[in-house]
C-alpha cells in the first residue's frame, strides 16, 4: 500500500470538514473505501460523482477506479463544472 495525499474540494470538503488528509491504499477504489469508512457513506457517494484526478490526470484517462497509486501520489476530488 502507498501513502497518498487526498484532497477534497467543493461540497466534499464541506461534508468531510477537511480539505486534505493522507491515506494508504493500492488503488482509487481503495481510497473510496477509506473515504466511506472515515468520512461516511454520504461523503463516498459525493466523491463518486466528482472528477477524480491523480497527479492532475483524470482517472477516466487511466484505469478508472482500478488506477494504481504510488507512494507520494496526490488524488484530488474536484467539482464538475460546466458552462460556456
Amino acid at each position: 500500500m502507498s501513502k497518498i495525499l487526498v484532497k477534497y474540494r467543493g461540497h466534499l470538503a464541506v461534508l468531510t470538514g477537511i480539505t486534505e488528509e493522507f491515506m494508504e491504499a493500492a488503488d482509487v477504489q481503495g481510497i473510496l473505501g477509506l473515504v466511506r469508512k472515515r468520512r461516511g457513506r454520504e461523503a463516498e457517494k459525493t466523491a463518486r460523482t466528482m472528477l477524480i484526478v491523480v497527479n492532475g490526470e483524470s482517472i477516466l484517462l487511466l484505469k478508472r477506479y482500478k488506477t494504481v497509486l504510488k507512494e507520494g501520489d496526490t488524488l484530488s476530488f474536484l467539482p464538475i463544472c460546466a458552462g460556456g
